[in-house]
């Protein structure tokens, strides 16, 4: 029971903000139509790179249109449902104190109503990129299937990782900013091969900050750019994110008191 109230609250959340966003339907078309441009200047700068230079070892214009696309879709994704300001703004102004005693999920109390909806326009023009890519490239339904599984898992666990950092910088710095500037992060490292960084930075996105099991290495599975052993190691990892930044979650949020104490 408590699982189904948690899905409808989410849905009837999504209609609400969704109905009050449409409400101004010029003011609403002006911002899908900016949201996109995260597409279109991944588009773009792609197609600069690889006309002025060799581009990425290793790597195809196409090929690197899929992983710029997929970067868009995560991130995209990701901030639909988390917006670091506004939850940490809701927290000190105590308007989640209310849902601490509902059947709700507070994970749920935070992705249905805190993100930034227009990212939906974004997603779908990192779609458009991708399918152009695909197109391009001949991939069959079946790679791409695969691909998206696999990125759909990282970008879960991303998703619960970026909700428990927002959750800890409440408590360290009483501000929303950090987890804003490490999506912006994230949107520069995701965009190209982690490879190109070295070894550190390499690490540090992976395992400290999970963007590269939901852009870079589905990638590199569905190229053949490494193992089966090893791709089944990202998806469990990825599992392994999941998991933990829920638990750290909902600990973070045993110590949580509102700004007015």
């Amino acid at each position: 029971m408590a699982v189904t109230d948690s899905i409808r609250y989410y849905l009837i959340n999504q209609l609400y903000l969704w109905r009050s966003f449409m409400a101004y339907r010029a003011q609403a078309l002006l911002w899908l139509v900016y949201s996109t441009f995260s597409g279109i200047f991944s588009l773009i700068t792609m197609t600069v790179i690889y006309s002025v230079s060799s581009g990425f070892a290793g790597w195809s214009y196409y090929q690197m249109l899929i992983l710029s696309a997929t970067m868009v879709m995560v991130i995209n994704a990701t901030t639909y449902s988390i917006n670091g300001w506004q939850i940490v703004s809701a927290m000190r102004q105590g308007r989640l104190d209310m849902h601490m005693v509902r059947p709700y999920g507070l994970a749920t109390v935070m992705l249905s109503a805190q993100g930034v909806k227009t990212d939906i326009a974004g997603f779908a023009s990192g779609v458009a990129i991708f399918a152009y890519a695909a197109w391009e490239l001949h991939l069959s339904i079946i790679y791409m299937l695969f691909f998206l599984g696999v990125a759909a898992v990282g970008t879960y666990a991303l998703l619960l990782f970026e909700l428990m950092i927002t959750v800890l910088s409440y408590h360290l710095f009483r501000s929303g900013t950090f987890i804003n500037q490490l999506v912006g992060a994230l949107t520069t490292v995701g965009s190209y091969p982690l490879s190109v960084f070295g070894p550190i930075i390499m690490l540090l996105f992976t395992v400290v900050v999970p963007i590269g099991i939901a852009t870079y290495y589905p990638a590199e599975m569905m190229f053949g750019k490494i193992n089966v052993t090893l791709s089944i190691a990202v998806v469990a990892f990825s599992l392994v994110v999941a998991a933990v930044s829920y638990k750290l979650f909902y600990l973070l949020m045993r110590y949580y008191t509102s700004g007015g104490g």
